[in-house]
């Protein structure tokens, strides 16, 4: 029975069983099965990372973000391209907060012409910035916040001024108080002495 079970090698690959060759002595038998399975999960292995590999440069091609394990595997296994994915990911994060900060649809379309203008043509990685970008853009259009913008600068123009007269709130009355003596200031007339003249009590001469 002893002899049975050290002449049988199994293959991860094919899910099958093997006879060895004749003459062999047991080590030898036994040696020859450990490296032929060694051999089959190295190969295994290789097969899985290659295919891990082609997953995310796929991903990274197509715009779309790497997940936490994707991440990690990519820093570990291929550090130059996990810096161009942050690279990539940091430009997309950076339009994703200028369109937040747009007062217009006009001034959306402004950004999003800016951006894409700015792309070098010899940049190796432009066609996945592109696609990353045009992520953020799509969804930001089909957002209720691109929704709710004016249609142009002027009209966003005309909107905030049109609120101003009608803000009655705490703030905005403070805000009132305040503005008129910071435009009166002018710092190319004041002296120190100037605070203690302002100070001085004044005298009724009529008197």
């Amino acid at each position: 029975m002893q002899d049975i079970k050290i002449n049988i090698s199994y293959s991860i690959t094919t899910n099958t069983f093997s006879t060895p060759e004749p003459n062999q002595s047991i080590s030898q038998q036994l040696a020859n099965t450990v490296r032929k399975l060694q051999e089959e999960a190295n190969n295994s292995s290789k097969q899985s990372d290659e295919k891990m590999e082609a997953r995310i440069q796929a991903k990274i091609k197509s715009g779309k973000k790497l997940s936490s394990k994707e991440e990690t595997y990519l820093k570990e296994h291929n550090p130059e391209l996990y810096m161009q994915y942050l690279r990539i990911r940091k430009m997309a994060q950076c339009l994703e907060e200028r369109l937040k900060h747009a007062k217009s649809k006009e001034e959306v379309n402004d950004i999003i012409f800016q951006t894409f203008n700015s792309i070098s043509d010899k940049d190796e990685y432009k066609e996945a910035i592109i696609n990353a970008l045009n992520e953020v853009v799509k969804d930001f259009q089909h957002s209720d916040a691109f929704q709710k913008l004016p249609a142009t600068n002027e009209e966003a123009l005309n909107h905030k001024n049109s609120n101003i007269p009608n803000s009655n709130n705490d703030q905005n009355d403070t805000d009132d108080r305040i503005e008129p003596s910071e435009h009166d200031f002018d710092p190319m007339t004041w002296s120190p002495l100037q605070d203690v003249i302002d100070a001085m009590p004044t005298f009724d001469m009529s008197s």
